[in-house]
This record gives structure tokens, sequence and C-alpha cells, in this order.
């Protein structure tokens, strides 16, 4: 597989690269920890014990073995304590399980709150953000992952050494989920609110603020009654707003309830395009083609109020340029809504 096949890179600003294809992003990411000289830090939601994961792990021993200072942070919903993970904990790797199951009567409540997050750093030098697991299920999928390679990894770096101090702890200080401000860039730290949702407001700013055109891609599309409602403003005023979702992601249920708005925001301007390629689990706003967010969070309410999620957001063209190819050849596999065939829609 050729690497650069589903990267987008800008040939003059090559600090930055942004990954559809999990497959890609993974070459890239075993190079640069094969490379690592001091440490590798890696967040995410799910870390399985399976072809990816164990390709994986047997790198990161090797890196380990040769002296290089390795710790990890894992979701306790998403990524199951397994044979894998004992390995890499016995010699010598430190891991950290964010939020341990609370078995109760109200089991879920106490569990819904996890960390979404998915950042890597590696010696100050190259950082990831984005959408993808450690999982051979997720491989196939349409993914975005940007490969940051400028002093924005030191900034990551301490994002991570923040969320390894406090995810064993029941107490989480708010100094941990301050927003970090970068010039014309902000790295949004989210965390469980009613009434912070930074990540949800944030959104709501640029799309009450845009101009010309919105475009929202998101492989879970369940809004509240704000945001929906600001897109349609948006809309009316004459700003092209195209929401761009998998016609059938992972999760079946989601997509009975997302498609229950689908017609009257149709009805209202609101253009939705349906990747039929496979499942669409990239996440990622571009308004006027000029203001970007990439990142971890879905275009819902579960992400905007109920989980840990990472955000990197603002204007910086090199970035904003690679988001828009992507969304150029995503739409190259999509279909328009069709009203009549939602309208006669199964729903099983």
């Amino acid at each position: 597989m050729d690497i650069m096949e589903y990267t987008f890179i800008n040939k003059e600003h090559p600090e930055y690269q942004l990954f559809s294809s999990p497959k890609s992003w993974l070459m890239q990411l075993f190079n640069d920890i094969k490379n690592a000289t001091h440490y590798i830090y890696i967040e995410t939601f799910r870390l399985n014990d399976d072809l990816v994961g164990n390709a994986l792990g047997d790198l990161l021993l090797e890196r380990a073995a040769s002296g290089i200072e390795i710790r990890l942070i894992v979701d306790s919903w998403g990524t199951r304590r397994s044979a894998l993970l004992n390995k890499l904990e016995k010699k010598g790797i430190s891991i950290r399980y964010f939020k341990q199951l609370v078995f109760s009567f109200n089991f879920f409540t106490k569990n819904h709150e996890r960390n979404h997050r998915k950042i890597v750093a590696i010696d100050d030098k190259i950082a990831y953000i984005g959408s993808a697991n450690f999982s051979k299920y997720s491989l196939s999928w349409r993914e975005s992952i940007l490969r940051i390679e400028t002093d924005m990894a030191k900034i990551f770096k301490k994002i991570f050494l923040d969320n390894y101090k406090i995810s064993e702890k029941k107490i989480k200080l708010l100094k941990y989920y301050k927003s970090i401000n970068l010039q014309d860039l902000h790295i949004i730290r989210e965390a469980p609110s009613i009434i912070h949702q930074k990540t949800r407001n944030y959104f709501l700013k640029l799309i009450k603020n845009a101009k010309k055109s919105i475009v929202i891609v998101s492989p879970y599309f369940i809004t509240g009654k704000t945001l929906r409602t600001k897109l349609i403003h948006a809309a009316k005023r004459g700003v092209e707003v195209t929401v761009i979702i998998p016609k059938h992601s992972d999760v079946r249920s989601i997509d009975l309830l997302r498609d229950l708005f689908l017609g009257d925001l149709h009805k209202h301007g609101i253009n939705f395009q349906m990747y039929k390629s496979g499942n669409l689990h990239a996440k990622l706003l571009l308004i006027d083609n000029e203001i970007f967010s990439i990142g971890s969070s879905n275009f819902d309410y579960r992400s905007f109020r109920h989980m840990y999620e990472i955000n990197l957001s603002g204007k910086e063209a090199t970035i904003s340029g690679l988001i828009s190819a992507f969304i150029e050849e995503t739409l190259t596999d999509c279909n328009k809504f069709n009203k009549t065939k939602w309208l006669f829609r199964s729903f099983f």
C-alpha cells in the first residue's frame, strides 16, 4: 500500500499531513515510533487485542527494550484489560485506565462519561490528533487524523501528561480542562458538563458567524434543538450548509434516531450528503473554507455533554486546505439525500 495514496499534504508545508485511511496513518505512525529517541505517549479510546493492537504492542515493546519511555492512557469502557495490555505492563510500559467501570444499580449513568480523546505525542517533535482508534474492526473506515510536526507537539505532550495525572482520580480539577490558545489556533479540551459544553458553544459561534459555507463531517449526527435552529438560520441567510454523514454507520440505533430529523432539516435548506463507501468516522468542521475543527468530537449531544474530547480548531491556511481537499474527495463517494426514499425508509 502506498502511504501517500490516502494522505493529504501541501508540499510547500509538509509539517501538516491529513490521513483518511487508518492503514496509511498506522504506517506513518509506526515509522515515527521506530524513529523515536526519547518518549512515546498515546491516549486513545480503544486499543484492541487484535491484529492492529498487537502490531502496535510489539513495536512498543521493541522500543521500550531500547530505553524509550512509553506511556499509554486508555478508556476503561472502550478498552478492556487484555493479554496484550497485561504483557505491555509486565515489560514496564505504563498504562493508565481512565475511569474504571463501576458496577451498581445505575451502571449506565455512572459509566456514561468516557475518555474519547485520541492523541499521540513523540519526542517534542511530532503529534497526532484525530478520529481513529487502534482496532482491526475499523481498519477500513474513512477517518480524519492530522499529523503535526511543529513546536505544537510540546503542547500535546503537556496535554497528555495532564491527562495522565488525573486519569485514575475521581476528582477532576478544572485547570486540566482549560482551552489552550496558540495565536489563531485553539486546542479545546472538553469535559462532561451540562452547563459549559465548550465545543458545542464554539461550534454555535462559528455557525452564527459563517458567511459563505458550513461543512460538517460526522459519523453520528444527533444534535440538540439549538444547533439545528442555528444551522437552519444559516441556510436561510444564504450560507451553503452541507452535512456529510455515512449512509450506514456502525451503530444502527443511532442512524434511526438521526434519520428522524433529516427530512425537516432538508426542507429548510440543509444539504445532506450520504457517504456510501463503507463507514465514515471522520470528525471535521470547516467554515467559509477558512476556520476548521478536527479531533475526537462527534457532532452529537453525547460528545458535547457527556464525553472527554479534544479538538484542534482555528485558522491555519495549510490545515484548512487539507481539510477542504479531504471534503472534496469524500463528496465523490456520496449520494445526495433523497427525501422520497427517506419517507419510505425501513425502521428495521
